[in-house]
């Protein structure tokens, strides 16, 4: 009677209460899951084998245990390396589809092949039992490439986490699996793989049984290092590390300490650059010498004071700051822990509303006056034209109501702009494809040919149009293309003038920066190489009557922007600047895609 079955039935219930006794001290964390399957694999593996080694069953029973047993053997070494990828944390590798696909896939595809019978393709009978032989297909020698690749990447990723990792606990588990696994996967590839490749059969296959080596080491990093287990110490470490709000300790000195990955992420340096470094290295030095951090001194704490934080690029971010005193068991204060929060786009969506509040309430008052100013214009243009027409063309009189009815119509026409600010009104709506609008505006306004500028127009063929009012779109483009000609000749050097102008397909989700309603938009930018706008005005450029040119000239009247603002805003559809002084300006504008729903 063979002694196997026995052998098996004890190594399965081992492995199963190790599996459930791992899943079920943290039952949330992937890394105690995954570590549960990869033992569970083995257990399935001991179960069949159970059958496999038993004399006194037939060849069929024989060979389906067998089939099942793949469960085990076909699966446990992609579990491995997706268990030794959690443990080393991998994030961003882990974050990838196309791994799960690998991971998962490729085990699925041997269980099928082996059920299919083209691995394993017979069995014959040993003293000790039912004996497996592995067929010569292609198919088996790429199990045996999987297997050996999958292990060996795992040690190899263990083995360079082991040597390259700070935390001393961390080490040390990393050497005991890297230990263990290392004896289990020789000794099982030397009775599963080695010998029957060169027909030894004498041994059984006993691979599964040499994982109980691989778990007494896991038992023993659980004991003596707190493998798998839950401490406050790691918490912390995981809620820190994983945290997005920046983090800083400082000593009572007010140097840095330590940083969080998001700090070191948003400033741009390194943890070990930052730490014995003043704290006024990430702030601007007017959050300090204003007396910020000398409150920290008493029992006084920050909470939500808006500063402004200073990036290695130079770029500052305003952030929400909040502090506490970090005290040991006497009440002496030995730290100070700093918590910030990015709220660069909260302050932009504040500003964007600011600006379509302020641009709204000057509509309505734009609107009316204009309104009331068109029916004065009226009656003054009716008279000029009767008294005209009393009056000899070649009078004095007469020139000068030519003069006043000139000024008189220009007068209407800037009163027509002010219209556009109103509320309401009627957006004549229409499908227009971008291509054709830009390419009209370009042929038929001369003023876009004044200077010597060349035109780069990238518009594909599968750029949707856009559903909006062609006039007052034409005056966008007209408005913006006119001031990139404008920006260019007022530049210096030998520089040629180039405007780009591109469209593509842009996709809006439910949550974004510039409160524009989900779906499917036309992303449109008009880029030129001309004097950029300087940082100091940017805020300033989409207010009425804001110029940088010269008062008094209809190109210096400060309306085109305001006018490209309210018009985008009318379409539901949002506006934006890019500049760098000396470099040029990038208009970016979102207007929505028609729909069959239009």
């Amino acid at each position: 009677m063979s002694l196997l079955p026995f052998i098996h039935f004890f190594t399965f219930v081992l492995l199963m209460y190790h599996a459930v006794y791992i899943f079920f001290k943290n039952p949330k964390a992937l890394l105690n899951r995954v570590c549960a399957a990869f033992i569970f694999c083995f257990g399935v593996w001991s179960f069949s084998y159970m059958f496999v080694h038993n004399p006194f069953l037939s060849r069929n029973t024989a060979t389906l245990f067998i089939n099942i047993s793949s469960f085990g053997w076909a699966g446990f070494a992609s579990l491995f390396l997706w268990f030794i990828l959690i443990f080393t944390q991998k994030w961003e590798l882990l974050k990838k589809k196309w791994l799960y696909v690998i991971l998962l896939g490729v085990p699925l595809v041997f269980i099928y092949i082996q059920w299919t019978n083209f691995l394993y393709v017979d069995v014959f009978e040993k003293p000790y039992g039912w004996k497996a032989i592995m067929g010569q297909s292609i198919w088996s020698y790429l199990f045996l490439l999987y297997a050996v690749t999958f292990s060996v990447t795992a040690l190899v990723v263990n083995f360079n986490f082991m040597r390259s990792t700070s935390d001393p606990i961390l080490e040390k588990q990393a050497k005991i699996i890297f230990i263990v696994t290392a004896i289990t996967f020789s000794i099982g590839s030397v009775t599963d793989i080695i010998l029957p490749l060169f027909n030894i059969h004498v041994i059984p296959n006993v691979a599964n049984v040499d994982a109980l080596i691989w778990t007494v080491g896991a038992v023993y990093a659980m004991v003596k290092y707190k493998f798998l287990s839950i401490t406050p110490a790691t918490a912390a470490d995981n809620i820190i590390s994983t945290m997005f709000d920046c983090l800083i300790l400082l000593n009572m000195k007010r140097e840095i300490v330590t940083v969080n990955k998001a700090t070191a992420d948003l400033s741009g340096y390194k943890p070990e650059e930052l730490k014995g470094k003043p704290v006024s290295i990430l702030f601007k030095t007017g959050e300090l010498t204003n007396g910020l951090f000398k409150k920290t001194s008493g029992e006084s704490h920050i909470k939500n004071k808006e500063v402004i934080f200073r990036i290695g690029k130079g770029k500052d971010i305003p952030m929400l700051f909040s502090d506490s005193i970090l005290k040991d068991e006497t009440g002496t204060g030995v730290g100070v822990v700093c918590v910030a929060k990015d709220i660069s786009e909260r302050k932009k969506l504040d500003e964007e509303i600011f600006k379509g509040k302020k641009l709204q309430s000057i509509g309505v008052l734009a609107g009316g006056i204009a309104h009331d100013f068109n029916n004065l214009l009226s009656v003054i243009l009716g008279n000029i034209m009767l008294v005209k027409n009393k009056l000899i063309p070649g009078e004095n009189a007469y020139k000068f109501l030519v003069q006043s009815e000139q000024a008189a119509l220009k007068a209407t026409e800037l009163a027509e702009k002010f219209v556009t600010f109103s509320p309401g009104g009627w957006l004549i709506r229409e499908k227009l494809l971008p291509g054709n609008l830009l390419k009209e505006l370009l042929d038929s306004e001369p003023g876009l040919h004044d200077t010597e500028v060349s035109y780069n127009i990238e518009i594909s063929m599968d750029v949707a149009p856009i559903y909006g009012d062609k006039g007052q779109l034409n005056q966008v483009f007209q408005n913006l293309l006119l001031n990139a000609v404008e920006a260019i000749a007022a530049g210096s050097g030998d520089t040629k003038g180039r405007i780009s102008i591109r469209a593509e397909n842009s996709k809006v989700s439910q949550k974004n920066q510039f409160q524009l309603k989900p779906g499917n938009y036309v992303n449109v930018s008009i880029e030129d190489n001309g004097v950029g706008i300087p940082g100091e005005i940017m805020d300033n450029v989409f207010d009425p009557y804001f110029s940088t040119k010269e008062r008094g000239t209809r190109k210096g009247m400060g309306l085109g922007l305001t006018l490209c603002y309210w018009i985008i805003k009318r379409h539901d559809g949002h506006i934006r600047l890019e500049s760098q002084p000396g470099k040029g300006t990038a208009v970016i504008l979102y207007l929505p895609a028609f729909s069959n729903n239009n």
